[in-house]
C-alpha cells in the first residue's frame, strides 16, 4: 500500500516540475526584446503654416503632443521661416522622443542645423 502512494507522489512531483520546467523555458522562449513601443511607433511630424512663417507639430497617435509655431531656445516670437526649417527640428524632436529623451532644443542644434544664425 505505501509503495502505491508513494508512486503517486513521486508521479505527482514529477508531474508539477515537467509543468514548471515548461512553463519557464517557454516563457523565456517567448519573450523577445521589443522593438520599439506604441508611442515610437505613431510619432509623426506635420508641418505647417503660421501667420509669420513655419511651425510644427508632433503628434503620438491621432493626439498633439507638442505644438510649437515658434523657433524654441530663441528670445521672442520668431517663426520657422521655411517648411524644412520646422520639419527638421521637428524631426530631431521625434527622434529624441523616440529614444526617450526630453524633447528639448538648443540654440546650438539650431545653429548646427542652419535654422538660426550661430553666434
Amino acid at each position: 500500500m505505501i509503495k502505491g502512494k508513494h508512486k503517486i507522489a513521486v508521479l505527482l512531483t514529477g508531474s508539477v516540475l515537467l509543468l514548471v520546467f515548461i512553463a519557464f523555458t517557454t516563457g523565456r522562449l517567448s519573450r523577445q526584446p521589443a522593438k520599439a513601443t506604441a508611442m515610437q511607433d505613431s510619432i509623426a511630424v506635420v508641418p505647417f503654416q503660421t501667420a509669420g512663417g513655419w511651425g510644427y507639430a508632433v503628434n503620438v497617435g491621432a493626439h498633439t503632443y507638442i505644438y510649437q509655431d515658434i523657433i524654441p531656445a530663441v528670445p521672442g516670437k520668431s517663426a520657422f521661416r521655411t517648411r524644412e526649417d520646422a520639419l527638421r527640428v521637428g524631426m530631431l524632436v521625434a527622434e529624441k522622443l523616440r529614444n526617450q529623451q526630453v524633447p528639448t532644443i538648443s540654440r546650438e542644434e539650431l545653429a548646427a542645423m542652419s535654422v538660426i544664425d550661430g553666434q
